[in-house]
């Protein structure tokens, strides 16, 4: 057993920021991107004015992000992890970020399955405040404690897992191919 509290640290996202500081400037990870993907999807950006001397925090490689709220308890929480190396994002006001103190407990790479899994979201279930709209009560969450493989296991879990999303790309990328040529061949069919 694990807890989050034990081996890393919490970090806010943006802080401090008006409606005219977004649509230029630097990179930011948006709430959509951390919501629809269990791994950040490094294009899919928004932008954000920060100015020198600003105590705003980067995203690095690894950090778990968590959605911090929404309108219903089963959808807060959700994460997604930061598997890149570029060091040149911040993260959106309406998430927190998780930042490991090392990789010895948990691998990066088995993280978007481990906390997408039907176990973990009902784990986090419970932390899940409110009425109207429900918060994620990130100080007990961080302190939970939850089960883990060893990280030998980890990284085996994250290859198989890694292969079939690959498959599952391919797969998807091909579907789209074969209905453009299906189409194309339907309009030549009836000229």
């Amino acid at each position: 057993m694990i807890s989050l509290a034990d081996i890393g640290q919490v970090f806010s996202g943006l802080s401090g920021k008006s409606a005219e500081d977004f649509g230029n400037g630097e990179r930011y990870i948006t709430y959509l991107n951390v919501y629809q993907n269990d791994i950040i999807d490094d294009s899919a950006v928004g932008y954000v004015s920060i100015q020198d001397g600003e105590d705003q925090n980067m995203v690095s490689y690894g950090d778990i992000l968590f959605t911090l709220s929404s309108e219903t308890a089963n959808e807060v929480g959700i994460t997604s992890v930061y598997l890149s190396n570029k060091k040149d994002k911040y993260l959106n006001s309406f998430c927190f970020g998780y930042r490991l103190n090392d990789f010895q407990t948990l691998n990066p790479e088995y993280l978007p399955y481990c906390f997408s899994s039907t176990r973990f979201r009902k784990h986090i279930l419970p932390f899940a405040q409110g009425s109207t709209r429900y918060n994620l009560h990130k100080v007990d969450f961080i302190k939970s404690k939850f089960r883990v493989p060893t990280i030998t296991n980890q990284k085996a879990i994250a290859n198989i897992m890694s292969t079939h999303n690959r498959k599952l790309t391919t797969d998807k990328h091909l579907l789209v191919r074969y209905q453009e040529q299906k189409s194309y061949l339907l309009q030549k069919l009836f000229i």
